[in-house]
């Protein structure tokens, strides 16, 4: 076979690394707090229950030792703290929170993404509130007002152009 009819050579696999910052505005996060009580699981399944009820989507859900907490559209607020007050649960509220989410293929093989994202977050003066990973990304709720400079600095210490970088709009 000539060089010039070899058949071209067809990769599946993307290019590793960190390929796109995606970040979604209006966003709240939530802390309920259930009873002391020697199992606070039915209290847990009771806010479960109460927001799938409400249809209000939840995101970033953490088990916490006394209670719940997770993300909500901004929009859901007023319905979540109502129905949260009503079963006399306590509730911390942060409003003007953003969904940071650093893509990779393959991010769990990937060595000292966490720690980068983390201090990065960190010097920016923008603390994780709530964290979680999926095979293909890290999603972090922060400070909303920290955000753009925050995303600077991701881009920047991921070696990303401007071009990577994903301003999305409010979650329904």
């Amino acid at each position: 076979m000539l060089p010039e009819e070899q058949p071209r050579q067809v990769s599946f696999e993307r290019e590793r690394g960190i390929s796109e910052i995606r970040v979604t505005p209006e966003i709240a996060y939530l802390f309920v707090s259930v009873p002391a009580s020697d199992d606070p699981a039915p209290h847990r399944m009771r806010v479960l229950e109460a927001m799938r009820q409400e249809e209000i989507s939840l995101f970033l859900i953490k088990i916490q030792p006394s209670g719940i907490s997770f993300g909500i559209a901004l929009s859901n607020v007023e319905k979540a703290r109502a129905r949260i007050e009503e079963m006399g649960y306590g509730l911390v509220l942060r409003e003007n929170r953003v969904m940071v989410s650093v893509f990779a293929q393959n991010m769990r093989e990937m060595f000292g993404v966490m720690a980068t994202l983390a201090e990065t977050l960190y010097q920016a003066g923008a603390p994780i509130e709530q964290i979680g990973d999926a095979h293909d990304r890290v999603i972090c709720l922060i400070d909303a007002e920290r955000a753009p400079n925050a995303v600077d600095r991701l881009r920047k210490a991921f070696g990303l152009s401007e071009f990577a970088i994903k301003w999305g709009s409010k979650r329904a």
